[in-house]
């Protein structure tokens, strides 16, 4: 046993287990130099005395910082695992604006102006619990974990589609009808957060095609099907689009559209026709009487 013990220790004070290279996955705009200064690895340390839990504590005392796990390779070097947190969208909470990334954790607090430098949309009907407080560095206090989650998923899908810059407000009012505004001014239909990466790929594709024409602004386009989009332009689109010239001219969808509106005008007068009828109806028979009265 004494043996053991000692080959052991020799193993563990051997420079196989040295730490000849630090190497961090996964940062963004941080420095590799400020990640490995939080870390408190360096450069000679042993192995056996580098802990997860010790690593995930010093790493996420910056609140941009998730802690993933380390690997270590034959040659010596350390690979450190990180998530850097983004900013992916913008919460008003009791007057003040909140900058979240894509789990809803609080990064920081922009006051009463709007943080216009944040590349994510701004997120409505998110109900917060009125007991709690919103703390940076925590995470969002929700009063419904699942519109949290349905949040999650929408920013991810978002980040992955490259649609993240081109979104103003994401709508979590009703997690099976939820929608997008774009920065154009287009309302993108989600319904729930089935298949959300394909209906986003189908939304972009017509944004591509659509935004050119420059018919985008009030227009709606519907993917909840996941299959395919149901494109709706604005009023003034159409008006646009389809102006009404003499009748003989009209194309057919216009004619159709003006044969229907022409339809429901005549049954409007017949009801406003009858309506006047049994009115004098009405007053003759003495059933009201406000004009005795009067």
């Amino acid at each position: 046993v004494v043996a053991v013990l000692a080959a052991l220790l020799v193993l563990a004070c051997s420079q196989v287990f040295r730490v000849r290279g630090i190497l961090i996955v996964g940062n963004r705009n941080l420095s590799k130099e400020d990640v490995i200064a939080l870390s408190g690895v360096q450069e000679g340390d042993n192995l056996f005395s580098i802990s997860d839990a010790e690593l995930k504590k010093n790493m996420e005392r910056n609140r941009y910082i998730e802690y993933l796990g380390h690997e270590f390779d034959y040659r010596g070097t350390l690979s450190l695992h990180i998530n850097e947190r983004m900013g992916m969208g913008v919460v008003n909470a009791f007057g003040l604006y909140y900058v979240v990334d894509a789990t809803g954790m609080v990064l920081e607090c922009a006051g009463s102006a709007y943080p216009d430098t944040v590349a994510g949309p701004k997120i409505n009907n998110l109900i917060l619990d009125d007991n709690s407080r919103v703390t940076v560095g925590e995470r969002l206090p929700v009063r419904d974990s699942g519109q949290l989650a349905a949040v999650q998923r929408v920013l991810a899908a978002l980040d992955s589609t490259d649609m993240l810059g081109r979104v103003s407000l994401l709508d979590v009012k009703n997690l099976d009808n939820m929608y997008l505004m774009t920065t154009d001014g287009a309302r993108i239909v989600l319904g729930d957060d089935a298949k959300l990466e394909t209906k986003l790929l189908i939304a972009r594709e017509v944004l591509v095609v659509r935004e050119p024409l420059g018919t985008v602004k009030g227009a709606k386009i519907d993917v909840s099907s996941a299959r395919e989009a149901h494109y709706i332009p604005s009023t003034a689109a159409r008006g646009a689009l389809h102006p009404h010239p003499a009748a003989d001219h009209h194309p057919r969808s216009d004619r159709d559209a003006d044969d229907c509106a022409l339809r429901n005008a005549r049954n409007l007068k017949k009801w406003t026709d009858l309506e006047q009828n049994l009115l004098k109806w009405v007053e003759r028979t003495g059933i009201i009487g406000y004009n005795k009265l009067a």
